[in-house]
């Protein structure tokens, strides 16, 4: 849905992701605005694999959004090393080094915006009433599911936003988080017991659209927003402020 706004506002974008009927979805709905590259940035490989494609574009890059993200459910007891380390190297450590690489091309070109999708839930915590019971059995020896990963992912981007705005304001680059709340997508199924709970505790009384965040995103790469940088951007329906 992001590729589809910022192409009918114009734009040409590059788009990587794991799944290529997903990118190739998404490019037909584009016409000859998107290139499409399948790449894991969570790997050096795949980093250098998505720079060296934009830097071939001949364009001057203007944007970059950095929305790759992984995220798990497990016992408060039972982590392991193996999934905490995947689930932060595609959410943190992919966003500090692809941002780093766009400013470096901005800085020369009179800059340009970076937008990082993070999350409310990388200033609060998980409360399990709000989620289907299957999906957090009794407690049993591992203890209560979490997902810890996540949490600490999306609030280092938060982090990550804020330090990186400020050496990068000084070439006109601004570097901004847009953090949803309950997004429902068609990808995921939300049952009417859930949809209930989180549209009662939601201001707006309904779960957000991908078009939200798509506005969002498409607001913070516009001029519109020439004098925002590093800062949060909350698009939930109010669901975080009670």
């Amino acid at each position: 849905m992001i590729t589809n706004r910022l192409t009918d506002r114009g734009w040409h974008c590059v788009i990587a992701g794991l799944d290529d009927e997903d990118l190739e979805r998404t490019a037909s709905a584009a016409s000859n605005k998107v290139v499409t590259l399948q790449c894991d940035v969570s790997t050096e490989t795949g980093r250098k694999a998505l720079t060296a494609l934009a830097d071939s574009q001949g364009n001057e890059l203007k944007l970059l959004v950095n929305c790759a993200a992984r995220s798990s459910k497990m016992p408060l007891f039972g982590q392991d090393a193996q999934t905490w380390e995947a689930e932060l190297s595609t959410n943190v450590t992919a966003i500090s080094l692809l941002t780093a690489w766009a400013i470096d091309r901005m800085r020369y070109s009179g800059g340009g915006s970076i937008v990082n999708i993070g999350s409310v839930y990388g200033n609060l915590g998980m409360n399990n009433r709000f989620y289907d019971q299957d999906s957090f059995p009794p407690e049993g020896d591992k203890g209560p599911y979490r997902a810890p990963a996540y949490h600490a992912s999306k609030g280092a981007v938060a982090a990550l936003t804020r330090d990186l705005a400020i050496p990068a304001g000084k070439w006109n680059v601004r570097v901004n988080t847009v953090c949803p709340g309950m997004i429902c997508v068609p990808e995921r199924t939300i049952s009417p017991e859930r949809t209930e709970r989180f549209q009662e505790w939601t201001p707006l009384h309904r779960l957000g659209r991908p078009e939200d965040v798509a506005a969002a995103v498409e607001f913070l790469a516009s001029d519109d927003s020439s004098f925002i940088t590093g800062t949060e951007l909350v698009v939930d329906g109010g669901w975080s402020i009670w």
